[in-house]
């Protein structure tokens, strides 16, 4: 019994986190703006994220509105990522978005992605990453239960110097399965922005998306005001 204890004792020594190295608080950030898009024309644009990052985990929950007076463009992503223990470059991760956008008239997709990324660069500056996996939507969701599954890339870059930052993202699936009605759902989804950070809280974003999945894309370009702040969450 006593070396049961000990064995208790060790392995809880051993796996317990060092509080000093591993940032256990979270980051809450908020936008507020307009959007423009050619068709539907100028919009309001709002932004809501949490955000946990530590030597080897990452969480994020983010919220993603652009609201026209016709058509609206939501997405809700939770992502969370994890390093190997042996292999700092390398993690493994897992995302669940809904999504609802109604200028390329999805009404609710219901999507979800694993796989393994590639850290290129990561310091103070910034960071840039390499995404491979898999991926599994039904862009119908309201009214079939008809699941699409994909091969996804992407790429994430970010750089700030002094005051000013700017991110790239892009995410490519490609349609491995049987295209249905001849509707091919392959698709890029693309972010960019830039910030100018004007006291540490608060910031100027300004940017675009694009999903680009006919000959026809229409980026929205929005302009917001950022807000970020530490929560004093313990948990």
């Amino acid at each position: 019994m006593k070396t049961y204890w000990r064995l208790i004792f060790l392995t809880s020594i051993l796996l317990a986190h060092d509080p000093d190295k591993e940032n256990l608080k979270w980051r809450h950030y908020y936008r507020l703006g307009t959007v423009y898009s050619q068709m539907p024309k100028i919009g309001a644009a709002g932004y809501a994220r949490l955000k946990r990052t530590t030597k080897n985990t990452f969480k994020d929950i983010r919220f993603f509105g652009h609201v026209f007076e016709n058509d609206t463009e939501i997405r809700i992503r939770q992502k969370s990522s994890r390093r190997f223990l042996s292999l700092k470059q390398f993690y493994s991760f897992n995302t669940l978005i809904y999504e609802k956008n109604t200028i390329i008239n999805v009404d609710l997709r219901y999507h979800y992605n694993q796989g393994l990324g590639y850290i290129i660069k990561n310091n103070n500056s910034g960071n840039t990453t390499l995404e491979m996996g898999v991926a599994f939507d039904n862009s119908d969701y309201l009214n079939t239960e008809q699941k699409t599954t994909y091969a996804r890339a992407g790429c994430s870059m970010d750089h700030a110097l002094n005051f000013l930052s700017a991110k790239f993202e892009i995410d490519y699936f490609y349609q491995l399965s049987e295209v249905i009605n001849s509707k091919n759902l392959s698709r890029f989804q693309i972010l960019t922005e830039a910030k100018w950070d004007l006291n540490g809280k608060v910031g100027l974003i300004a940017g675009f998306t694009c999903d680009i999945q006919n000959k026809n894309p229409d980026p929205s370009f929005f302009l917001t005001i950022s807000f970020n702040e530490v929560l004093n969450w313990i948990f």
